[in-house]
């Protein structure tokens, strides 16, 4: 066993008495079928329960409720199979690779890409009109790949198709298959980029990933997981389990009673104290707080340093707030040419790729010797058997994925230059997100100004083709702009899976695989079955309008007039790399310094604001004097309680989900 900087005792490998790797645990069939039905099931009844019944979804961020409601019921489920058929028991192995499916996955059928594929395949053909002049100005350069076959399939999708029709599945083969093959290359590279980075992460860095903790502590028993052989025999979890569940109770309730009580806890708008105070004070008044239960259990997870970064650092951004609003600078720049909020955030692009810059030299000794076995000068003959590719396989599986959508941006019409860009600027929101989830279990690793207009400010728009800008601003929204799903922090922690649960990786590998092309299609097919059935303007704006319409009237705006590169935007980003390297420094080389480089990097963003600051904060208070008063000893003992918190929230929630959809979707059906 050994510690990290902060104290907390993490879990070294399994090994048998010589030292060398225990022998993997052999993935069955069984656990793939189900885990690739499980994905189906969620992909097509996502849409209809979210969008359609407004019930439920599979979650957002990086621990969503989908899987750890389908791992808790296959728990319970594995319970009564203990007592009544003891043979067809489910083992841990089998559990985490259905869980771990499912969370390298599901991403995509949120903030991930899926529901945004679809809107923008569609919505400029519908929204095109005289006044926008789209028909001129967009249509006839949207790639042949991109578009659905018959103006009838693009307006159902938003005004839902005619009584005695029926789903126009043929015409929509070719975008499917287009960007079918793209979002599964795109996957596999992120796949393999972890993959190439998770020996270090995990062996040598020894980070902690504390969002893993919750699987492993529903899949406790390594024969045969079930509710008494996990932490719910713990009396100290079921008082953490209870303050969340009882909140939840009475807040089901209050939607059928009003005159239940229901204490509002979720995005408290305390910046209106601010708001018709005046300068410089009025420049708080976007503030918010929300005390989120399974937010602050991860949180109560998380090192010191960590937690403590998370909200000192919003602090701080609130008083540069301040100092800027003192200044005549309010946000939106009306004094000024410099916008106070939009220099943060892209001083937290800059810090985010010198954080990744940084990554990867921490870990160049197994890269470099990654290349050296694709060359033949290396031999990996100490690999893990729970590594989920081997560093020769990861690489070429990088290269070759790549490669695929290089080619893919190019037959589209985009410079290749300008997509290799677009990319590689993307790839380093991917290792910083991955950091952060995996370092510092951040739930929702929001990365600010990345998107659409980010290289416009560094590099400008005039010179670009209608040709490559068209392309440019699908490969933007549908994948980049929305930073709450990216599904690499998922893929690093289902590597840590496979190490804590002895799961053979390259058995693995191949589960994730099935997962991913599992969700590509049912995951279309079932928002096109709900779309064409509803329709889209008949929603909620979000994700299938707001998007879509962000997104061209964006881009008719660039078209018309091009942005020019901004200088003092260049200079934020420089300086933000400049202080996240000094971050680094500070807090690998001295003992004094209290602040991890985390909560710099997202400081100025909407999750810092409205989910994480506050509930960082408590956590800090509540672990910082369980340690001071008790030791490390009260506080490991606290660490159930803890756990009891985040599940407290996700299945008390999920329950009543459930309930909810069944509800709602009887009173439709019995209309």
């Amino acid at each position: 066993m050994q510690k990290d900087k902060a104290g907390l005792l993490l879990e070294s490998r399994s090994q048998d008495a010589g030292g060398r790797d225990a022998p993997a645990n052999r993935i069955t069939i069984r656990c793939l079928l189900i885990g690739a039905l499980s994905v189906a099931a969620l992909s097509v009844i996502n849409p209809w329960a979210y969008w359609a019944l407004d019930a439920w979804n599979v979650g957002s961020g990086q621990l969503m409720n989908g899987p750890v409601l389908v791992l808790f019921l296959l728990v319970v489920l594995n319970t009564l199979l203990i007592r009544v058929w003891p043979g067809q028991a489910f083992s841990r192995t089998e559990l985490l690779v259905i869980y771990g499916m499912l969370i390298v996955s599901l991403g995509l059928l949120q903030q991930g890409g899926l529901p945004y594929l679809v809107a923008l395949t569609t919505y400029p053909y519908y929204a095109a009109s005289p006044e926008n002049q789209w028909a001129q100005l967009l249509l006839p350069h949207i790639p042949v790949w991109f578009q659905v076959r018959g103006m009838a399939a693009s307006v159902w999708v938003w005004e839902g198709m005619p009584k005695g029709t029926s789903i126009p599945w043929g015409a929509w083969l070719r975008p499917w298959l287009a960007w079918g093959a793209f979002t599964f290359a795109f996957m596999a590279a992120m796949y393999c980029l972890a993959a190439l980075l998770s020996r270090d992460w995990i062996h040598k860095q020894r980070l902690t990933f504390p969002l893993v903790e919750v699987p492993m502590a529903l899949a406790s028993d390594p024969r045969a997981p079930a509710l008494g052989t996990s932490l719910f025999r713990s009396r100290i979890f079921w008082a953490g389990f209870g303050i969340p569940a009882f909140l939840g109770v009475l807040g089901w309730l209050h939607r059928f009673f009003p005159d239940v009580p229901a204490p509002q806890l979720w995005g408290i708008d305390v910046g209106r104290q601010f708001s018709g105070m005046g300068l410089p004070w009025s420049a708080l008044s976007d503030t918010h707080l929300s005390l989120i239960f399974a937010v602050l259990g991860v949180m109560c997870l998380l090192p010191s340093e960590v937690v403590l970064s998370l909200w000192v650092f919003y602090v701080a951004y609130k008083v540069e707030l301040l100092v800027w609003a003192a200044c005549g600078v309010t946000p939106g720049g009306s004094r000024s040419f410099v916008d106070p909020r939009l220099f943060v955030s892209y001083r937290e692009a800059g810090a985010f790729m010198a954080m990744s810059a940084i990554l990867l030299y921490q870990s160049r000794q197994y890269l470099r010797r990654a290349w050296l076995t694709l060359i033949g000068r290396d031999r990996e003959d100490d690999l893990s058997p729970y590594a989920p590719l081997s560093g020769r396989a990861a690489l070429v599986g990088l290269v070759a994925s790549c490669a695929f959508m290089l080619w893919f941006g190019v037959k589209v019409g985009m410079a290749w230059w300008l997509f290799a860009l677009l990319f590689g600027v993307f790839f380093t929101v991917l290792l910083g997100s991955t950091r952060l989830v995996a370092a510092a279990g951040v739930l929702y690793p929001d990365t600010g100004r990345y998107g659409y207009s980010f290289l416009f400010n560094m590099i400008g728009a005039r010179g670009l083709s209608p040709a490559s800008l068209v392309p440019y601003t699908y490969f933007s929204f549908i994948f980049m702009q929305d930073p709450m799903n990216v599904a690499m922090p998922q893929m690093m922690n289902s590597f840590r899976l496979t190490e804590s649960g002895r799961i053979g990786g390259r058995s693995f590998s191949f589960a994730a695989g099935l997962a991913i092309a599992t969700v590509i299609v049912a995951g279309i097919g079932g928002i096109l079955h709900m779309l064409y059935h509803r329709g889209a303007s008949q929603l909620d704006p979000w994700p299938f309008y707001s998007w879509a319409n962000w997104a061209f009237y964006d881009l008719s705006s660039t078209l018309r007039n091009p942005e020019l590169p901004s200088n003092y935007l260049r200079a934020a980003v420089g300086v933000g790399a400049l202080i996240a390297a000094a971050l680094v420094l500070l807090n690998s080389y001295t003992v004094w310094w209290p602040l991890s480089p985390v909560g710099f990097l997202i400081a100025s963003t909407y999750t810092e604001d409205w989910i994480l600051w506050f509930n960082a904060f408590l956590a800090w208070l509540v672990t910082s004097q369980l340690k001071r008063y008790g030791g490390l000893k009260l506080y490991r003992s606290f660490r159930p309680a803890f756990i009891g918190l985040i599940l407290g929230d996700y299945l008390s929630s999920g329950l009543f989900a459930i309930i909810d959809t069944a509800m709602k979707y009887a009173r439709v059906a019995g209309r």
